[in-house]
């Protein structure tokens, strides 16, 4: 299967230069292609995305981080990728773990793989407290709306078939899903999917000092945005087609 895995950059000059670093120094990489998507960034990100040797999308405005997700997929379908990822341009994740989301399903053994710093072989690092306390809520959420246990709902760190849009039967293009709400969405619809094979693996989120910016995710708006797809999913009737027999 050709795999490909994008980075979505919005505004992220200084720590896009020592991922860009660590991405070099992992090469050859476990994906086929590494994508990097500049999100409308206007602090310089843009130059160093365009210099950076790797192939890259320049977004002209931020319409979210869903939005730059939809681009990304469109790029791989064109093109005939197998698998999509994603990678934080933030520097929370390391280039290094990628096959930890990336071998199941190379391997056959799951269609949606998403990371957990929570199970054992993961870390978090300087986590905030904040996250400490709300990401088991979060949890609990999804458990409640969708049946699965799953220890690290909000970690961003996944891969998956493409082939699950191929069959999805709802618009993954819609404009409410241009926020935080396309992936959790397409998460949710593949937790509610009894026939989807999916798992976590460890993973590492690597924060920074306490004192320092660690999320770009708004107060009370941004966990909207992410907690709302949850319970659409649920509730809008919507789902994926049967996958063809070969």
């Amino acid at each position: 299967m050709k795999s490909l895995f994008f980075i979505p950059v919005y505004n992220q000059a200084q720590e896009l230069p020592g991922l860009l670093d660590e991405l070099r120094a992992a090469s050859p990489l476990a994906c086929d292609t590494l994508l990097l998507v500049n999100n409308g960034s206007d602090d310089g990100s843009a130059e160093l995305v365009r210099a950076s040797g790797f192939p890259w999308l320049d977004l002209p405005r931020n319409r979210g981080v869903g939005h730059a997700f939809m681009q990304a997929v469109d790029w791989a379908l064109e093109r005939g990728y197998d698998v999509l990822g994603v990678l934080a341009g933030n520097g929370k994740m390391l280039p290094a773990e990628m096959p930890r989301v990336l071998d199941p399903i190379l391997r056959g053994q799951a269609d949606y793989v998403t990371g957990s710093r929570f199970l054992t072989g993961g870390a978090s690092p300087n986590m905030p407290r904040f996250r400490e306390t709300s990401i088991p809520l979060v949890n609990t959420f999804v458990r409640l709306l969708t049946g699965a246990r799953v220890t690290d709902a909000t970690c961003g760190y996944r891969a998956y078939r493409l082939a699950l849009l191929h069959r999805a039967e709802f618009d993954w293009h819609t404009p409410w899903l241009d926020t935080y709400a396309f992936e959790y969405y397409l998460y949710a619809k593949v937790l509610l999917d009894r026939r989807i094979r999916w798992m976590e693996a460890p993973i590492t989120m690597r924060y920074p000092p306490p004192g320092r910016r660690y999320t770009k995710i708004k107060p009370f708006l941004g966990w909207y945005d992410m907690l709302k797809p949850w319970v659409v999913a649920r509730f809008d009737g919507r789902g994926f087609a049967e996958e063809p027999q070969t």
